[in-house]
């Protein structure tokens, strides 16, 4: 017992000083400047009718932006999305609505796309990406455009403060922005190749244009589900450089609405997260010895174990109120840290039950030959 609650400890022990360079080194937002260059923003919309409302406006607000324009792409939507970007961009004299393709056989929708909209964009400096259910700041872009240059990057994947407001949000959310603040050192992974130190978030990312048609636009990640990391790493690949900040004080998401499509959402790609069954069970083993053992150890064990179990505890709990913290998620989330891994792990279980079963899908169609 004591050589587990030590292990777990350790683990805890090696998040804790991750997470301690990363919030002293880690690239923050830069101080906005005024932005000449061209720049593009491309916006996929799939079925988005109950959120495309809020985002517009956003957009429509948008401060130090010189010269820019507004792709909007509805992807064959079944609800009324097409309609009503039409209708809340027809006094935007610098938004254009294009209506999607039926998709490639060969093509993930969303990567699709994003293809369709960097195809028939104008020529640029910065390319923008960003999702539906995104809301900016009136400095948004400019802001993080401003970061890119001021960083000398290629690329950077702005992090939104992740809305949280049904049970399932405010357990699961918080654990995307603790696990890359707790697992990689974010400085020295900004010119690592290697996709084991690639971290991304494709609900907002800027990208230099030059940068993204030296991989061929999206052409190099059109299957894969999880294709921002997957266009991360096509983008370390060739040479380029980028990383993730922070950005919850300019940027907000809200991502589900509720367990039925969190689970759905998490499902979709998680089996993706980790290349392969075996190292999918092997994170699973590593995070219930880490997050979850600890709790029952230190409540039923005596002496030595209780105690180092009781400080495994205390240091996860503590690491993952820091990281809400930092990135603006509800604190008292961390208080259920054992809870929200081990509900993460049956979603890991049942990503991978549903790809061996053919089962994934994400807005109505099907995911069965994504990477």
């Amino acid at each position: 017992m004591i050589v587990l609650a030590s292990v777990a400890l350790g683990i805890n022990v090696l998040n804790l000083v991750i997470c301690f360079i990363n919030l002293f080194a880690m690239r923050r937002l830069s101080p906005t400047t005024e932005i000449r260059q061209q720049v593009n923003v491309l916006l996929p919309c799939r079925n988005e009718a109950l959120r495309i409302t809020s985002t517009l406006a956003a957009l429509r607000n948008q401060e130090s932006l010189q010269d820019w324009q507004l792709y909007l792409l509805d992807d064959r939507s079944e609800d009324h999305t097409f309609s009503l970007i039409t209708e809340e961009t027809a006094n935007m004299d610098n938004a254009t609505v294009l209506s999607g393709e039926p998709l490639n056989g060969e093509w993930i929708g969303k990567s699709f796309a994003l293809h369709q909209l960097l195809t028939k964009s104008r020529e640029s400096e910065f390319t923008v990406l960003m999702d539906a259910d995104v809301t900016l700041s009136k400095a948004a872009i400019a802001q993080s455009i401003s970061t890119l240059v001021s960083s000398k990057l290629d690329f950077l994947s702005i992090y939104p403060k992740q809305i949280t407001r049904s049970w399932s949000e405010f357990l699961l959310q918080p654990l995307l922005q603790w696990t890359w603040l707790t697992t990689l050192p974010l400085r020295p992974s900004e010119r690592s190749s290697r996709p084991s130190t690639t971290v991304a978030n494709g609900q907002f990312m800027v990208i230099r244009t030059a940068a993204l048609a030296d991989i061929g636009g999206f052409s190099s990640v059109k299957n894969f589900v999880l294709d921002d990391i997957a266009l991360a790493r096509a983008l370390k690949r060739a040479g380029h450089h980028g990383t993730v900040i922070n950005g919850a004080q300019i940027i907000q998401c809200r991502m589900y609405m509720d367990f039925r499509q969190l689970s759905a959402g998490y499902r979709k790609s998680l089996w993706s997260a980790f290349g392969s069954p075996t190292s999918a069970g092997f994170v699973a083993a590593l995070f219930a010895w880490a997050y979850i053992l600890p709790l029952p150890m230190a409540l039923f064990s005596s002496g030595k174990s209780s105690a180092l179990a009781m400080s495994a505890l205390v240091i996860a709990i503590g690491i993952r109120a820091t990281t809400a913290l930092t990135t603006r998620s509800p604190i008292a989330s961390a208080l259920f840290h054992p809870l929200a891994i081990g509900i993460f792990i049956y979603l890991l279980a049942a990503s991978w039950i549903d790809r061996f079963r053919g089962h994934l899908s994400w807005t109505g169609r099907s995911l069965s030959g994504a990477q």
